[in-house]
């Protein structure tokens, strides 16, 4: 069951101003994103979110003026978009992003962008931040939260350590991402849901929210 509150106003006129009447609700659905291989095209010139704007929070007016160019995107072939913001990879439309890669000199890391108040820091992005010792204890990759840029991913994918590109949302199973496309280059991976990490972190993540209360945010519901 996914649960998404909502908050709007109930005003009789529109405009700009704080509201003298509102409404909360709870959206429950008991669906989610099915699993598949994402194809994303990455923004120029289009910025989802900026720093010290509202980039943390799911406002409506952070989604709405996308609308063109994901529709845009998806009429050309894409699934979605990889925002960008001054050629760093921010996340996509709804989904953070983790990218598998193997350092120059050894080890496998698994990375996803800082949280700078550019990104909306989904449950399941923080959940396997929090998971890093076990994550390493499991698989030997290690988790950072860093600024990773386009051309980083793309030197990597030259250089064949570019490994797995990963999605992630409350709403969805990790989702892999098979094809990143910037500008004329694009990066083609074959990810899918077998590949190692993206079923390692599906499966982690599943058995958190479905197994036993061995971490403290999961509570047994006696009935």
């Amino acid at each position: 069951m996914y649960v998404r509150f909502a908050h709007i106003s109930t005003e009789p006129v529109m405009g700009v101003k704080t509201p003298a009447q509102t409404k909360l609700f709870a959206i429950m659905n008991p669906n989610s994103l099915k699993q598949k291989s994402l194809s994303v095209k990455c923004s120029v010139g289009v910025h989802k979110n900026w720093p010290l704007g509202h980039g943390q929070y799911t406002l409506a007016g952070n989604l709405g003026p996308l609308v063109p160019y994901v529709s845009d995107a998806k009429q050309n072939g894409f699934d979605d978009v990889l925002w960008l913001l001054d050629d760093f990879v921010m996340e996509m439309t709804i989904l953070n992003t983790f990218f598998v890669i193997q350092g120059r000199y050894g080890g496998i890391h698994l990375v996803t962008s800082v949280d700078n108040g550019c990104i909306l820091p989904g449950v399941i992005r923080s959940s396997i931040l929090e998971l890093k010792d076990k994550i390493k204890q499991d698989t030997g990759m290690i988790v950072e939260e860093r600024n990773i840029s386009i051309h980083e991913l793309i030197e990597a994918h030259k250089e064949s350590r570019l490994i797995e590109a990963i999605g992630s949302s409350t709403s969805s199973h990790i989702q892999p991402i098979n094809k990143i496309v910037y500008k004329d280059y694009k990066i083609e991976l074959g990810t899918d849901g077998n590949s190692k990490y993206v079923s390692y972190l599906n499966n982690l993540v599943t058995d958190v929210m479905t197994g036993p209360d061995t971490y403290e945010w999961v509570t047994s519901l006696k009935l």
